[in-house]
């Protein structure tokens, strides 16, 4: 039998090593955490929407400068400038009757070419314009906002070029005396890049749109105020140069796909065009979303009411909880 002060001896010698066995496992926590911190993702989803799962660990703020390395370009990034000027040109040209054009860049749901949680043969076929999920499906791009009040369908073409399917244009009058002419444009689901090179070249000012305005079908070049991209986060699955700004006026910018805001705020810092509406997670890029974003930026609500009515919008749809699904979304940089 062991004596009192042997036992005790022993009682803390097994103290002494448990508080050894814990300091090492906390070490060693910290540094896999440390280790993996530069391709992880912090805002992990608690459940998976229609958007995708990237295929790769890239960190998505990385993207510019891998490019620029094989480029040989040393990364251009301009953050932090607000919306002042942006605002200004908006209210002028609205005070002369001139109408805010927003163009909508669509890359079509593609199960084959896209990394994407696939979807059913039907909805995720890239090249089937009339029953693809984020074109003519119910809350298809195009679908939704033929069957919304107060927007009149203008004109549509298909076959625009090799890359896009189709290009449709509406135009909805609001209250403030605001006419926003919107414009489409359906893109192969195998063509995510183009899709991604033509969306960042309108938000640095580079590109025109042709359009038709009023009544007339004659069709006019003229810059975006307010670029869009909706769909899957294309840049999740491959890369593209970064574009300096070309034109005189910044401009607002959204991204409707899943975690797009640490994949595209670089790109729009060198495009110098302006992160109205991003997002935090996965999600459904579909097009109550687009809708609420564009009626609350016509009427010139601040950002923080535009997050909201995003927020408001994804919530009426999929009945995820009016605090979750505003949580989606982030406005600024």
């Amino acid at each position: 039998m062991l004596s009192n002060s042997k036992y005790n001896l022993l009682l803390m010698q097994t103290k002494i090593n448990i508080y050894l066995f814990l300091l090492c496992c906390c070490l060693l926590s910290w540094s896999c955490l440390n280790n993996s911190n530069s391709n992880s993702n912090s805002n992990i989803p608690s459940s998976i929407s229609i958007d995708s799962i990237p295929n790769s660990t890239t960190h998505p703020t990385s993207t510019i400068e891998k490019v620029n390395s094989e480029n040989s370009q040393p990364p251009i990034i301009e953050r932090g400038f607000d919306r002042t000027e942006i605002k200004k040109h908006l209210q002028e040209k609205i005070a002369q009757n001139k109408a805010l054009v927003v163009q909508v860049f669509v890359p079509l749901c593609d199960n084959e070419h896209q990394g994407i949680v696939p979807v059913s043969k039907l909805l995720g076929n890239g090249f089937d314009l009339k029953n693809n999920l984020y074109w003519g499906a119910k809350y298809g791009l195009k679908n939704h906002f033929k069957q919304l009040k107060g927007w009149k369908y203008i004109t549509g073409a298909t076959g625009i070029n090799d890359t896009i399917l189709e290009r449709v244009s509406f135009r909805k009058q609001f209250a403030n005396g605001a006419t926003v002419l919107l414009v489409l444009d359906a893109y192969r689901g195998d063509q995510m890049k183009a899709c991604l090179e033509d969306f960042l070249q309108a938000a640095s000012g580079n590109s025109k749109v042709q359009i038709a305005q009023g009544e007339s079908t004659t069709q006019q070049e003229l810059i975006p105020d307010l670029v869009v991209f909706n769909g899957h986060n294309g840049l999740m699955d491959t890369q593209v140069a970064p574009v300096k700004q070309g034109g005189t006026n910044p401009r607002d910018a959204a991204i409707i796909a899943c975690a797009s805001n640490g994949y595209f705020k670089d790109h729009l810092a060198r495009a110098h065009a302006y992160p109205l509406l991003t997002t935090t997670n996965f999600m459904a890029p579909e097009a109550y979303v687009v809708a609420a974003l564009i009626d609350a930026w016509a009427l010139q609500k601040e950002e923080t009411a535009i997050r909201k009515e995003a927020g408001k919008a994804y919530h009426k749809y999929q009945k995820c909880g009016i605090r979750g699904a505003t949580n989606l979304f982030e406005v600024g940089w």
